[in-house]
């Protein structure tokens, strides 16, 4: 068996035919998808901890919304509650 290593591949990403092939590929097919959703967000998530100004306007976008606030009231609840 013939060992790819790193440049190869490298060499391979800078083909943009085969880029575009791959990326059609990708979002066809929906397993890939959902993993790369779940990477997306698990970055994503790790950058709203780190970040005080977007995590203030998530959590001010989410105070305004009334299904927000019955969440919480559950929650409340819950906590109350055990």
């Amino acid at each position: 068996m013939v060992n790819i290593g790193k440049y190869e591949a490298m060499k391979l990403l800078q083909d943009e035919n085969f880029v575009k092939e791959v990326i059609s590929k990708v979002v066809e097919n929906p397993e890939v998808l959902d993993e790369l959703a779940k990477d997306v967000a698990d970055e994503l998530a790790d950058n709203i901890e780190d970040d005080p100004t977007i995590k203030k306007k998530i959590i001010d976008a989410a105070i305004t919304n009334p299904d927000f606030k019955k969440r919480i009231v559950k929650e409340l609840i819950d906590e109350l509650g055990d």
